[in-house]
């Protein structure tokens, strides 16, 4: 695929997908820009690994973010305080889980981090550190992340469900290991999605998805803080646009099925999923946790191949303009 980015120039990009076995894939996602960016970042999964209750992930790579924006910290950042940065990050996650039961399953992940903040690729914004010199991570960190979760999915398909739910939970360890040797920080996170077919007509999924995530320690990066923005939270702001300790999000959307059609011999489902998304982020639980929320409606737009893949434009609409997001898969 080519792109061309007002602010870096050409991009020739490689988006393959593979799926070996029915309980198997692996992603590879490769690009070159002409000015900084450069990605490399591969994923597999294996959902029988060795054994039919054994599941294994792994994911690493390499990638330059040359457009990355920071407008500060809590729900009260401003757009006025718009800087930009390159967030050059090294990325390994091994995940090996175990499922007790056909609908739970039991997972240890260990993953690292290293983030290189570096001057970004968007000549009319401030650089992060005209205007945030003291942030924590500013420096850039590199972290190494002990997690234990858990998770309850009844769905009826991992990549394109009509019905079920999914719930998920994990807390976290973590520690710097790069600047500021030996700092910890935990996280905790809860997850949920509901996926409620009309009892009308099978055209229709309502679709409710809810989750929050805490973090508690002393100088954690703010790119290791809880976020808001972006394809799969508040779709009207872009990545990140909300950054503090703790968030809160909900979603709801509505999948309606317009019409289906054979295309290269797959059948192939069309859709629209108009949605409203309300999140928030926060640093402490007191009276003012949840004064400012963020309320997103929006549209989205999908192609749907089952089971693997679901392509989506979605469109939001915030206080601060428009956001399109697409992607392969559903946003939760």
């Amino acid at each position: 695929m080519y792109i061309f980015n007002e602010f870096l120039g050409s991009r020739a990009s490689l988006n393959l997908i593979g799926f070996p076995t029915n309980d198997s894939d692996y992603r590879l996602i490769a690009s070159y820009t002409e000015t900084i960016e450069r990605k490399l970042v591969a994923r597999y999964r294996n959902y029988a690994f060795g054994h039919p209750r054994i599941t294994f992930e792994a994911e690493g790579g390499f990638f330059k973010d040359a457009t990355a924006r920071f407008f500060g910290l809590s729900n009260k950042s401003r757009e006025s305080d718009q800087t930009n940065y390159t967030n050059q990050e090294g990325i390994m996650r091994i995940m090996i889980g175990y499922r007790f039961t056909d609908h739970f399953e039991v997972q240890l992940t260990e993953r690292f981090r290293d983030v290189d903040i570096q001057r970004g690729g968007v000549d009319s914004l401030p650089f992060i550190t005209d205007n945030f010199s003291l942030v924590p991570g500013i420096g850039g960190a590199t972290i190494v992340g002990h997690r234990l979760g858990a998770l309850y999915d009844s769905r009826d398909d991992r990549e394109t469900p009509t019905r079920g739910t999914l719930m998920t939970a994990f807390a976290e360890l973590n520690q710097n290991i790069g600047k500021n040797f030996g700092t910890t920080f935990q996280r905790y996170h809860v997850e949920y999605t509901g996926l409620y077919p009309s009892q009308l007509s099978e055209r229709f999924i309502f679709v409710a998805h809810a989750q929050i995530q805490t973090a508690f320690g002393d100088e954690i990066p703010f790119f290791e803080q809880s976020s808001l923005g972006g394809e799969s939270t508040l779709r009207g702001f872009g990545i990140d646009r909300f950054i503090g300790y703790h968030s809160a999000l909900f979603n709801i959307e509505e999948r309606i099925q317009v019409t289906k059609k054979q295309i290269a011999g797959t059948m192939t489902e069309f859709e629209i999923a108009p949605f409203v998304d309300v999140g928030t982020v926060f640093d402490t639980f007191g009276s003012d946790t949840f004064d400012k929320w963020q309320l997103n409606p929006g549209i989205g737009f999908r192609a749907i191949a089952a089971p693997n893949i679901a392509a989506r434009v979605d469109v939001g609409f915030g206080t601060e303009g428009v956001g399109v997001f697409a992607g392969l898969d559903f946003p939760f």
